[in-house]
């Protein structure tokens, strides 16, 4: 069976023979490599071309064209493509040497539209991305079970299904006729507005969390990039994917889905555009507040919940702030607040301590040392929660 390997490319000469090294090493042969230039100006065709002729594959075909973005230069890449069955990978990026071979055999002889694998983030450290869908193939009233959640899991507080379309396995005739109409307009959410209408037209999904592909993060990568015009990007792919959703049961809730979906995208353009910073509310729970009125109040932690902690603790009038503290911004100014070191907890007077760490784990750790040192009844651990519609607005 022929894959088809597509890979849009525009000035990532840095990164690309690393790309194309790892589709080339793949334990599985039967492949073509469609190389889509998008108009680079960076000397990245001339490594493609270097790959097509010099090296001799027969498997290499590029694809020439002026620069049109990755919507215009993906359809490309199906256009050309032959293979039975595609996958893209990012000229930035690299894949795992057996992805190929075993996501083969995850389509039970070929009669699997689409199969989803994992994707790690590599940078300042690894982490990898997460389906909220078990394993497992899904076909007929089983794929309802992706649908109610592939969007958005509300549950999890993240997509069901990872959204890039590099971490898709997938039926040639059914990618075409979910990118085809694709509005080149979409610069943001683009993988979004294919995978999510293949999945809803797919007969047989299949799901693993083996991770097989590799993201760079660097730079230039989407994730580090300032979008002054985001809001105007946000509304073409709403715009788009509510006539996708349209054709579909209401009792998958896709609407509700894509408007959570694009919430972090909205936050993230009033930040570029205004540079004013916005954080989702972890709320202290009232008998707490109640709790903190007329009395000396210790805050532990200074990350992202100790500034939410802090900024609800400084609104109560009669509340005393008796320090801030944090073992790793010891030192440090916040807010014009000095944060202190843990250990000043000998020295102070105080009547209740608040742990304000997002890591259950961690803070529980917290919370069994400082009880041994200053009694159960003054340390108060909360668990770290938000609610998606409650935000912050920091203009410190």
């Amino acid at each position: 069976m022929l894959i088809s390997v597509i890979v849009p490319v525009y000035n990532t000469r840095q990164y690309l023979s690393a790309c194309l090294d790892s589709i080339l090493n793949q334990t599985y042969k039967n492949i073509e490599v469609v190389l889509v230039d998008d108009g680079s100006t960076d000397g990245s065709l001339e490594i493609c071309m270097d790959y097509a002729k010099t090296k001799t594959d027969s498997r290499i075909i590029v694809v020439q064209q002026e620069h049109g973005g990755l919507v215009e230069a993906r359809k490309s890449g199906v256009k050309t493509s032959k293979g039975e069955y595609c996958i893209f990978v990012d000229s930035d990026d690299w894949i795992a040497e057996d992805l190929l071979e075993t996501v083969l055999t995850l389509t039970d002889r070929g009669s699997v539209d689409i199969v989803n694998y994992n994707m790690r983030s590599v940078g300042n450290g690894c982490s990898d991305w997460t389906y909220m869908v078990p394993e497992g193939i899904y076909e007929h009233v089983e794929l309802e079970d992706i649908y109610k959640k592939m969007m958005f899991d509300f549950e999890n507080e993240c997509p069901g299904i990872i959204q890039s379309l590099c971490t898709k396995f997938m039926r040639r005739e059914l990618l075409w006729s979910s990118i085809e109409s694709e509005d080149p307009r979409i610069t943001m959410g683009e993988d979004a507005a294919v995978v999510y209408k293949a999945m809803l037209m797919a007969k047989k999904i299949a799901v693993t969390h083996k991770v097989f592909y590799f993201y760079r993060i660097h730079e230039k990568s989407m994730c580090r990039k300032k979008e002054n015009d985001m809001v105007i990007k946000v509304y073409h792919f709403q715009q788009y994917m509510q006539g996708v959703f349209s054709e579909y049961s209401k009792s998958y809730e896709l609407d509700r889905q894509l408007k959570r979906y694009i919430v972090p995208f909205i936050r993230k353009g009033i930040s570029d555009l205004f540079s004013l910073e916005i954080h989702s509310l972890y709320r202290i729970p009232f008998c707490i507040l109640a709790d903190c009125i007329n009395r000396r109040i210790v805050l532990y932690g200074a990350g992202v919940v100790g500034k939410s902690y802090y900024r609800q603790l400084t609104s109560i009038q009669d509340m005393r702030l008796a320090a801030w503290v944090d073992r790793k911004l010891g030192g440090q100014k916040i807010y014009d607040c000095e944060i202190e070191f843990p250990e000043v907890l000998k020295d102070i007077d105080f009547d209740r301590i608040i742990i304000a760490v997002k890591n259950q784990d961690i803070a529980a750790e917290i919370k069994k040392n400082l009880e041994k040192d200053f009694g159960e009844d003054r340390v108060m651990c909360i668990d770290a929660e938000t609610d998606w519609r409650e935000w912050e607005l920091d203009i410190y």
